[in-house]
């Protein structure tokens, strides 16, 4: 134990200092270098040639031609000294020749005075990924020190993919191969949070897992006493902690998703599906919670009859009652957001079990038929599944239902002539790989030049996020919308699960261009902490997200908690299992022409 407490207390305190938006803003401050630096006169020779070059240079970085790329930036650098970004391509050029010695310095230069660039190919734009690319010309040179130093300035700066320096990230498999070399060492493991010890026993190791938790949580939340108090923070540490010994590993998990809540904001969760330790187990049912009740909307082969059923209690908890419970484990931006995910919460066992529904293995549930005949039932219950939560599915007997129809598409259109109107769907923000975003836009844009189109919808209901760098050209599109039709009505419908980046795409719009919401409120709120940095902890190999970044995408003192709609539309059961969808109803009636009397 003693060994333990020393390992937990090291770990504390080596990120264990609370990390607010301004304290971060000043770590960020710390590297750059070049703030206070007053540039001496411009004196380029040809502004103009100068301009040409660096195009040239940006377009043969992307196309991964770096030895003509470091011909153009020394040239470039040479002539101008203040920009991050000549610098950046210099670096990334010199890296990707193995010339890891050359790269250091112009790196080094970039972080300095800062980097707007985007879509390079192994590129690391943000300061704590700059970071990291500099620890590794470092380790290729074979220079330790160095390179954990910079990791260590990189964990500090909030870097948000932890893992993969342990070999256990999501998105890449094995250890990054530029610290391959060390990854053996104690510093490194201590870095990369690989360094249990093998001699300690199960409950010590339960606590290290959450001394890492709590230490990840302090050095990547941004603002995390914003909904708590530090005193109520370290008193539900202090209790877990007090509580292993009594709790199973399913148990153990239930306490880290609690403290996890606690902080508030969407973008933090525990997935306890992918650890070795832990897992929970999940009905064979997919709920949703319609504005008449929570219903049975999918399920596996063998419970597909009680599909449109509705769920009465969980044991002898209404299923009111028990939606509300989730917020124990459901960190959310807003209520909606209790709307969304909470009927995935509710088809966890465990989470069933730990918010004290039911104490049975197998929980029962009070299922009423269309009819409304009640039944009650004990499903079998599976090993977790996640691979996203979950979206509303479509209907088997509805194929061309436009809402459910290609929800899983990440973009589509469709005109719809007897309104003049062109309807897009995005449902994922993510590049597809038949034709990316930027493409669809262009597309859009024609179609908006070419076609006899009026009006225009932006269906992002489905939209729950993604990569939001990817946005600029669709948010682009409806300005161009309301330029090129300026008579035009402009629809964005938004729902429940319209979300991170999903989300910031609506917010971007109004910001610029006058627009008509339709739905429910929106799962998140304009301005808000978001963003998230994985963590995997060392033991049980659990992973989760923490929210490291605050985003402001409205004016600053917009203190909205959702985007309310223009036109609220809600959904009932009856009109889901319809096929019905009111929300776009609403809007073509809007739209619809008039008819003019004879």
């Amino acid at each position: 134990m003693k060994k333990l407490i020393i390992l937990s207390m090291t770990l504390l305190a080596s990120y264990g200092a609370n990390t607010s938006a301004f304290q971060n803003n000043r770590v960020f401050e710390t590297f750059n270098q070049a703030a206070n630096l007053i540039p001496t006169p411009v004196n380029v020779a040809d502004p103009v040639t100068y301009f040409q070059t660096k195009n040239r240079a940006i377009k043969l970085a992307k196309q991964k031609q770096w030895h003509q790329v470091n011909i153009l930036t020394k040239r470039l650098t040479n002539e101008f000294q203040y920009d991050g970004d000549t610098w950046y391509l210099l670096g990334l050029s010199d890296f990707a020749q193995a010339n890891y010695h050359a790269a250091i310095a112009p790196l080094e230069q970039a972080l300095a005075l800062g980097v707007s660039l985007k879509g390079i190919p192994t590129g690391a734009s943000n300061p704590n990924d700059l970071m990291i690319k500099i620890a590794e010309a470092f380790a290729e040179q074979g220079d330790q020190a160095n390179a954990q130093l910079w990791l260590k300035k990189a964990l500090d700066a909030r870097w948000d993919d932890r893992p993969t320096l342990a070999g256990r990230s999501l998105f890449s498999s094995g250890v990054n191969p530029h610290f391959q070399r060390y990854a053996h060492l104690p510093a490194y493991k201590e870095l990369a949070g690989n360094n249990l010890g093998d001699d300690l026993s199960r409950d010590e190791k339960w606590r290290y897992d959450l001394a890492f938790l709590v230490a990840e949580i302090k050095r990547l939340h941004v603002a995390m006493y914003h909904k708590i108090t530090p005193a109520q923070f370290s008193k539900k540490v202090h209790e877990i902690e007090q509580s292993i010994p009594k709790l199973s590993d399913q148990q153990i998990v239930f306490q880290f998703m609690e403290l996890i809540a606690m902080l508030g904001n969407g973008h933090n969760l525990l997935i306890p599906a992918w650890g070795e330790s832990g897992n929970f187990k999940q009905l064979p049912f997919q709920f949703y919670q319609f504005n008449d009740g929570l219903f049975i909307i999918a399920a596996n082969s063998d419970y597909q009859h009680y599909i449109g059923y509705e769920v009465i209690a969980f044991a002898d908890t209404p299923a009111s009652e028990a939606l509300a419970l989730t917020q124990k484990v459901n960190a959310s931006d807003n209520g909606m957001q209790t709307l969304w995910l909470g009927p995935y919460y509710l088809s966890l066992v465990e989470v069933l079990h730990g918010l004290g529904l039911t104490n049975d293995k197998t929980p029962s549930l009070t299922l009423k038929s269309a009819q409304g005949e009640l039944v009650t039932i004990s499903p079998a219950s599976l090993p977790m599944q996640f691979s996203g939560f979950p979206k509303l599915p479509k209907l088997a007997q509805y194929p061309e239902q436009h809402y459910l129809s290609k929800n899983t598409t990440p973009y589509w259109s469709e005109v719809i002539d007897n309104n003049m109107l062109l309807y897009v769907q995005f449902n994922d923000v993510r590049n597809a790989k038949e034709q990316s975003l930027a493409q669809f836009a262009e597309q859009l844009q024609a179609q908006l030049k070419s076609d006899n189109i009026e009006h225009m919808v932006l269906d992002l209901r489905h939209n729950s996020g993604g990569n939001g760098s990817l946005t600029p050209p669709l948010v682009a599109t409806a300005a161009f919308f309301k330029v090129f039709k300026p008579n035009g009505k402009l629809f964005v419908l938004v729902g429940r699960n319209t979300y991170s980046a999903g989300h910031d795409v609506a917010v971007k719009i109004a910001n610029i261009v006058p627009t008509i919401f339709v739905g429910e409120p929106s799962g998140t709120r304009p301005n808000v902490i978001g963003e998230a940095g994985w963590f995997n902890l060392p033991y049980s190999k659990q992973t989760g997200l923490i929210s490291s970044q605050f985003h402001q995408q409205s004016r600053a003192e917009d203190h909205r908690i959702w985007i309310s709609p223009d036109i609220p539309v809600s959904l009932t059961s009856k009109q889901y299992f319809s096929g019905e969808d009111p929300a776009l109803e609403a809007i073509l009636a809007i739209t619809m022409p008039k008819q003019i009397d004879k």
